[in-house]
């Protein structure tokens, strides 16, 4: 039998438990600790203010926090994984976007700007010097002929095509290719209002002006009736043709607005 040991009544001591009996041993029950004697407080562990972190690894920094992956927090010490990029970068199809849309654009406009100059001619200007004498149809038709020969017509009037080609060039693939067609369409509208131009109304005003002053014309009736007539009927047709190439344009920035490029 094991003998619980028994402390000093003079020398309180911590309260020693009972060594359990060998085996095959009858069972003693503990001995209380003798008068006097004080068992030693229980103290609970502390509790930490802060949870511990773990070690990192040699050469990581000691306060680096790291970045959350796409799947959970990485490891500490991981290097943090890049974040995908939401919005690609796309600033070359951006430019690229934004040049052909201001290029159909300027196309449109200058394209407009012939449509009403023609069509001015046709609702205007032609009918209102029908109303007047032979001698003021034929000095205002030649006064008008040099006075628009100035850079702000040429710049329309060959603007308009230029830009129509280079616009269907920026055009002809990716994204542009559903405004395409009716970029073609409209560029070679404009291009036939520009043949009946070339062609029909710009004789007319070479012989208008071969005619000579008003004052020395013998028969300027004869003069009238052969350039007005012709020159009218003309003129109708270039405005026709230049003004369904100003709707196959709009339409084209209308395709190429549904597509993201204008």
């Amino acid at each position: 039998m094991t003998q619980t040991p028994q402390m000093s009544p003079g020398r309180p001591g911590p309260y020693t438990p009972q060594t359990p009996p060998a085996q095959g041993a009858p069972y003693t029950p503990q001995t209380p600790p003798a008068q006097g004697a004080r068992s030693a407080p229980h103290i609970p562990p502390a509790r930490a203010l802060y949870a511990p972190q773990p070690s990192l690894p040699p050469g990581a920094a000691p306060h680096a926090q790291a970045a959350p992956g796409p799947y959970g927090p990485a490891p500490q010490g991981a290097a943090p994984s890049p974040r995908p990029d939401r919005r690609p970068t796309t600033r070359g199809a951006a430019v690229n976007g934004t040049l052909s849309g201001l290029v159909l654009l300027a196309a449109t406009l200058t394209t407009g700007l012939m449509a009403g100059l023609y069509f001015a001619f046709s609702v205007a200007v032609m009918p209102g010097l029908g109303r007047s004498g032979d001698r003021t149809l034929v000095e205002a038709m030649q006064r008008i002929n040099v006075a628009i020969l100035n850079g702000w017509f040429t710049l329309a009037f060959g603007g308009a095509l230029v830009l129509g080609i280079v616009a269907a060039v920026l055009h002809r693939g990716g994204e542009g290719r559903p405004a395409l067609p009716w970029i073609i369409a409209g560029v070679a509208l404009y291009a036939l209002s520009l043949l009946i131009t070339m062609g029909f109304s710009v004789p007319l005003n070479n012989t208008l002006a071969d005619a000579g002053a008003p004052g020395r014309i013998h028969d300027i009736a004869a003069v009238r009736a052969h350039f007005e007539s012709a020159w009218i009927h003309w003129n109708i047709a270039r405005t026709l043709a230049s003004t369904a190439a100003l709707g196959c344009l709009a339409w084209a920035m209308r395709a190429a607005a549904g597509a993201g490029r204008a």
